[in-house]
């Protein structure tokens, strides 16, 4: 890929990372600071909207920070989200307490993920975006389920207070649609925006 231009991964999400690491897609990490849980009322009214906005945000925010620094280059934002059965927006459980709630909500029940992402390539000012969802419905857990895996902290930083790509999979007994939306990153649309735009030469 000598020819293929800097992705950037506006997120410090390791499972993000691990997931373009798994398509050999060369790229480094930059940050975000962009607030997920700021315009509270767009992100109940509206949450197809709301989350392509906040990856957009996070990709253009740091496009900005890149543009005197680098020529060319892709700027990769996304922001994930949960909608409960009851169809509430659930982000990323502030505390232990709040982790235990969701778990509880999402027990035996199927919940959907959805997930925004924008891909913005520098130097043509051009910008792609999408958004993803997938059911997942998980098996009926016991309030010891529970606290065991709270006590392994893999809930924290994590929409709905699970990973699916990690110990969160005993958690889960089918699902409907892309798995990689549910760790975060939709990749095949990825994928396939930057092949059919750039070419299979880049590839190779």
């Amino acid at each position: 890929m000598s020819h293929f231009p800097e992705i950037i991964l506006a997120s410090q999400s390791p499972a993000r990372a691990e997931v373009l690491k798994q398509v050999q897609l060369p790229f480094t990490v930059f940050p975000s600071e962009i607030d997920e849980n700021d315009n509270e009322t767009e992100f109940s009214a509206d949450p197809e909207k709301f989350v392509l906005n906040i990856s957009q945000k996070k990709a253009a925010l740091v496009a900005s920070q890149l543009q005197y620094k680098k020529k060319n280059y892709i700027v990769i934002g996304c922001d994930t989200v949960v909608i409960d059965p009851s169809h509430t927006i659930v982000g990323k459980p502030k505390d232990r307490d709040e982790a235990k709630i969701m778990l509880q909500t999402l027990s035996g029940k199927t919940h959907t993920v959805l997930t925004g992402c924008t891909i913005l390539i520098y130097p043509d000012k051009v910008k792609y975006q999408t958004k993803v969802s997938t059911l997942v419905k998980f098996r009926i857990i016991s309030e010891g389920e529970i606290r065991y895996y709270l006590e392994t902290g893999e809930w924290q930083n994590r929409a709905g207070g699970y990973a699916i790509q990690g110990l969160g999979a005993f958690l889960i007994s089918k699902i409907q649609g892309d798995y990689f939306n549910v760790v975060g990153l939709p990749i095949s649309w990825i994928w396939k925006i930057l092949w059919n735009y750039y070419g299979e030469k880049f590839f190779f």
